[in-house]
């Protein structure tokens, strides 16, 4: 179950570094909000047999936000997206998620 969580959030991130200009923090607290979901339902306990019915249902709540981030890059420079790398690192959002992951 950690494992699937963790896999999650390391997919999150990924698509949080493809997350350009004005929407880069948009994209952020997308994914915050995500994981914070997945974390409460592990830390509720959730049973294993719930918990892919679950997992499906958030993603599917946030599916339209996180296919918007994933485009944010398409046609991008490599500069272009070390740029928009470097501003995702800025916003408190990208900080938050950092500090929840080392949990």
């Amino acid at each position: 179950m950690k494992k699937m969580i963790l896999t999650t959030t390391a997919i999150a991130a990924l698509v949080l570094a493809s997350c350009g200009k004005s929407e880069v923090c948009d994209c952020a607290d997308t994914f915050l909000e995500m994981s914070k979901e997945m974390k409460a339902m592990q830390d509720a306990g959730t049973k294993p047999e719930e918990m892919a019915a679950k997992m499906s249902e958030i993603e599917t709540k946030y599916k339209a936000d996180m296919e918007k981030c994933q485009k944010l890059d398409e046609g991008k420079t490599d500069a272009e997206k070390k740029a928009m790398e470097k501003e995702l690192k800025e916003c408190d959002s990208f900080k938050e998620m950092e500090a929840l992951m080392k949990k």
